[in-house]
């Protein structure tokens, strides 16, 4: 994950996993939003999957725990509020 671009209101994060790496249990402290440059993955929630292809987008709200699969390699941009952290801390 690189922060490629931050301002007074929202920061961007590129998120590039290569397929078949996962981007493990976690949450944002704000709403974000991801928007897939390239690649699919699986967004899954505790009791809901969605599939995330290229052009696609999402909005995942604040503090939903959620993991990412990574299917083939997979490139994407997330929105979040400037001073929002990811917290992998959870199991």
């Amino acid at each position: 994950m690189k922060i490629i671009e931050k301002n007074d209101h929202y920061k961007i994060i590129a998120v590039e996993l290569h397929a078949g790496n996962n981007m493990p249990r976690h949450f944002s402290t704000s709403d974000a939003y991801i928007i897939v440059e390239y690649g699919n993955a699986l967004l899954i929630f505790k009791d809901e999957t969605y599939e995330l292809n290229a052009g696609s987008g999402m909005a995942i709200p604040s503090r939903q725990p959620h993991l990412l699969k990574v299917i083939s390699d997979f490139k994407a941009l997330v929105v979040l509020a400037k001073d929002a952290v990811i917290d992998f801390s959870i199991a």
